[in-house]
């Protein structure tokens, strides 16, 4: 696969497909011929971001900043993940990437582990309305969307033998390696600080309907406490 800044293609490497008069095909090996290249459908590349590129299997994981999307190219064609109920947020968050005062960088990985596409969307240090500089979240290919966000700012990610670690360089200038995911830890605590964790439950698939909900359920391990819950304030009777 070629990935280039404005265009995606195919192309034999160190082969060359050549057909007889019949119409059949032999296959010759040289370490100097690169077959003819063929584009794949649609108008995108990986812009000036190699970094956000991640591979597992057939699928490879790529951002291309120039249409402020995240691509899957899987089978031959590409998919636009990023607007899997996320498309505003990509696009306004991509655009904060490179400004005129500076350059970030969108990182990009996969999480063998948890079997989830991870990206990092670092903005420049001269960005307007920046909160914490970086935005980092994870698509996952089971629920077709994009359901994690992360409070870690990596240097470089990357997995080896069924776990995910990152490269964060401490105030001292020293590059560390962590490893993600592990039981001997608090969740959300990355590169030694503890962050707030917190879940949104989504329970109104048809919000055109008023509902009353009486009760709610809860099935799965131990170790949950539910301390307090907020509803919308619409509509409430108290």
């Amino acid at each position: 696969n070629v990935f280039q800044e404005l265009k995606v293609s195919r192309a034999l490497i160190d082969k060359d497909a050549i057909y007889s008069a019949e119409g059949g095909g032999t296959v010759t090996a040289s370490n100097l011929v690169i077959g003819v290249i063929q584009p794949i459908l649609g108008k995108y590349g990986i812009s000036q971001n190699p970094e956000s590129f991640a591979i597992y299997g057939n699928r490879k994981y790529f951002s291309d900043k120039n249409n402020n999307a995240i691509l899957r190219l899987s089978g031959g064609s590409i998919e636009e993940i990023s607007s899997l109920g996320m498309k505003d947020f990509f696009r306004d968050n991509i655009n904060r990437v490179n400004t005129a005062q500076g350059l970030g960088k969108i990182l990009g990985a996969y999480d063998i582990y948890t079997s989830e596409y991870v990206t990092s969307l670092q903005f420049s240090s001269n960005s307007e309305n920046e909160d914490d500089g970086f935005v980092t979240l994870s698509f996952d290919e089971r629920a077709k969307g994009w359901p994690s966000f992360f409070s870690y700012q990596p240097d470089q990610m990357f997995s080896l033998r069924n776990n995910f670690y990152s490269v964060k360089t401490s105030d001292l200038g020293v590059a560390q390696l962590w490893r993600h995911n592990s039981t001997q830890v608090n969740r959300g605590s990355f590169y030694g600080e503890n962050h707030r964790t917190s879940i949104t439950f989504v329970l109104n698939p048809m919000p055109t309907n008023s509902k009353t909900f009486k009760t709610i359920g809860y099935q799965g391990s131990n170790g949950w406490e539910v301390n307090s819950m907020v509803s919308d304030s619409t509509g409430t009777v108290y």
